[in-house]
Parts: C-alpha cells; structure tokens; sequence
C-alpha cells in the first residue's frame, strides 16, 4: 500500500509542478475552509452537496501545521475517497488508525523529497528530527515516511 500512496503522491507533484498541498487543492478545485472547530480537531474533510470534497481547517493552527494538516485531509480526499468525516468517526477503533497512518504517508511524500534516502546514503545523512525541522512535518510523520 505505500508504494501505491508514495506513487499517487509522486504522480500529483509531476503533473501539477508542486508538492504543496494549497496549490494541489487548488489545482484540483478542492476548496480549504479556515473556520472556529474545537481544539482537539485540526481539520477534517466531507463531500458537499454537489459531490465534490472540501478541506476544513482550524483558524488556530501555525502556518506549518496548516500545511501538514491539508496534506494530511488531501490524502484522506484521495486515497479514501468515499470517506467523510463522519464515516471516519463512526468506524471502529480498529480500522480508523489504518487510514489516518496512510493520510500521514500521503502528507509525508508530498513533503520529503523521494531522493532523500538516496542523497543520505551518499552524504551525511539527516536526523528525522532534521528533516521534521525542513519539512515541517511532525517527527513521527517523517519516521513513517522512512519505515520498512
């Protein structure tokens, strides 16, 4: 399943030019809605009455943890597509950390270059909390980029 998500995220950089996740969403008529939510939710993503799919984020959030957290809802738009927020939160414990975990490899491709791993094993290599410090991403997000 990773190479299938570290694909599609490599597939979207190519055809659109970027890797980041507000110009991926605009490019793909996905809006991003910045509102009030509680604070123990960063952001979520539902289908609207059209079928089309909207990224809602908490105005609270950093600029950093904004662009992880749309990532992040970009990968659950794509890779669980018939998903919305209450389905996600109505499914078992034992599934819902299944696909928070492939949004947060989705949100680490987009983030991390797939070179990396290569340029570490020819040059000194970066500490995940390196390379969570350049990405943005939280360090748990770049030692699951790096998992085997």
């Amino acid at each position: 399943m990773k190479d299938d998500i570290a694909y599609t995220a490599g597939e979207l950089v190519k055809k659109y030019g970027t890797s980041s996740p507000f110009s991926l969403c605009d490019c793909m008529d996905i809006p991003i809605v910045r509102m009030d939510i509680p604070d123990c939710t960063k952001g979520f993503c539902f289908k609207n009455a059209c079928g089309g799919h909207v990224i809602v984020l908490s105005d609270r959030l950093s600029r950093r943890e904004s662009g992880y957290c749309c990532a992040h809802e970009l990968g659950h738009v794509l890779l669980h597509p018939k998903m919305n927020a209450r389905v996600i939160k109505d499914l078992t414990f034992m599934y819902l950390p299944k696909y928070e975990k492939e949004a947060d490899f989705f949100a680490a491709c987009l983030f991390i270059d797939p070179n990396l791993e290569e340029w570490n094993e020819t040059y000194d290599p970066l500490t995940f909390q390196q390379i969570a410090s350049l990405s943005g991403l939280p360090e748990k997000i770049v030692e699951l980029r790096f998992e085997r």
